[in-house]
């Protein structure tokens, strides 16, 4: 929902506690490409297109064809080869080699884009034919680009964040209302934002703390311009805020909406703000800073420099903001209450809630300081 973009693609991997027989996977050589924390659970992607999960299963958000929590990461139960994915609230979707959509998990509001109710324990394909290029998985609902830059959305729809002119919530994907192309798109909790062809940001949907970006509040169900006319390189929607790394100049990061928790950052302040505003931190203005992540309270930066790797900034209960972060790190993901990295060694670490395995060490307990993913296992064939 994270996570949530120009979020790139996402996954990491758990281990069943079921009567199914384990193995070490080796049918997928090579390290993690990518990772992604969703409410209470994590995927991760291989450099060879394999998706592995692990942590609450509740909703077959693991896609291991069963509701058994993993605490270690578990292979899909599906051949499919993978080029993204995203973990959203109680479900993950991805993009197959083929350019297919394909989600699994829960469904009560349309979020798997299949025109059926029912939770799905493995991947099921969306429907409509369409090929995509990103896609990112909200609360309860999911928004990606299509092949031809056009930005689709299905799922919950209370609040407009489908983008399509209303406030019907849909199972099979809708385009929004736009006739503008877009580079990449990232869904919140009910709110969605993306980065159109010429750089600028829009965002749609719920806005009743200026998650959106726009100046001012109330529920806006079509594309509306982030204020400053300013390029931007990636944007992350979160809980109820929205954070982005600036494109025109060095890189800086500027976040919006809700900051009960100082999740939008600002020292000493805890004012939500309806406008992009500069994260005043010395991490967050740097020629090497890679990208954002936003949780449901917290946001984290990530940067190449090794000293200062993975910074974090909000709520904290969890110890999902991290300590002794350092590392070169080349992703970052924050879920509701962790946060997983990746490193430039494909190793994946992860910090905060573990209540469900969601940190992949085979084990229940929060972690303040990072944790490796231990090494995947897959089903028996």
């Amino acid at each position: 929902m994270g996570t949530r973009i120009a979020l790139p693609s996402l996954a990491l991997a758990g281990i069943l506690a079921s009567p199914s027989p384990l193995t070490r996977s080796s049918s997928d050589p090579g390290d993690f490409a990518a990772v992604t924390a969703g409410a209470d659970h994590t995927c991760g992607l291989t450099t060879g297109g394999r998706v592995y999960c692990w942590g609450d299963n509740a909703e077959g958000e693991l896609g291991t064809g069963s509701r058994v929590d993993a605490r270690l990461p578990t292979g899909l139960s599906s051949s499919l080869i993978f080029l993204k994915i995203d973990a959203g609230g109680r479900f993950t979707c991805g993009i197959a080699e083929t350019g297919d959509a394909y989600c699994w998990g829960a469904n009560d509001r349309g979020q798997l884009g299949n025109a059926a109710t029912p939770r799905s324990l493995s991947p099921a394909a969306v429907i409509g034919g369409l090929r995509f290029r990103s896609i990112s998985a909200g609360g309860e609902h999911t928004c990606a680009v299509s092949d031809e830059a056009i930005a689709y959305c299905w799922g919950a729809n209370e609040e407009g964040q489908l983008g399509t002119g209303n406030t019907a919530a849909s199972s099979r994907p809708l385009a929004v209302a736009s006739d503008r192309r877009y580079l990449s798109i990232t869904a919140g909790d009910t709110h969605t934002c993306a980065i159109a062809a010429d750089s600028v940001a829009y965002c749609w949907g719920g806005n009743k703390l200026g998650q959106l970006g726009i100046g001012k509040r109330g529920l806006f169900t079509t594309p509306q311009a982030v204020v400053f006319y300013r390029r931007w390189s990636m944007l992350s929607a979160g809980g109820r805020h929205t954070c982005g790394v600036a494109a025109d100049g060095r890189p800086i990061v500027y976040c919006w909406g809700d900051n009960f928790h100082g999740q939008v950052g600002g020292v000493g302040s805890a004012a939500r703000s309806r406008i992009p505003s500069f994260i005043p931190r010395t991490a967050l203005d740097a020629p090497d800073i890679i990208g954002v992540t936003t949780g449901r309270l917290h946001t984290c930066a990530y940067r190449r420099h090794p000293a200062n790797g993975v910074g974090c900034w909000g709520e904290n209960l969890d110890d999902q903001l991290g300590q002794r972060t350092f590392g070169a790190y080349r992703q970052a993901s924050a879920g509701d209450a962790h946060t997983c990295a990746l490193r430039q060694d494909g190793a994946i670490y992860c910090w905060g809630r573990n209540a469900s395995g969601q940190l992949g060490d085979g084990t229940t307990f929060n972690e303040r300081w990072p944790v490796r993913v231990a090494e995947p296992v897959a089903l028996q064939p």
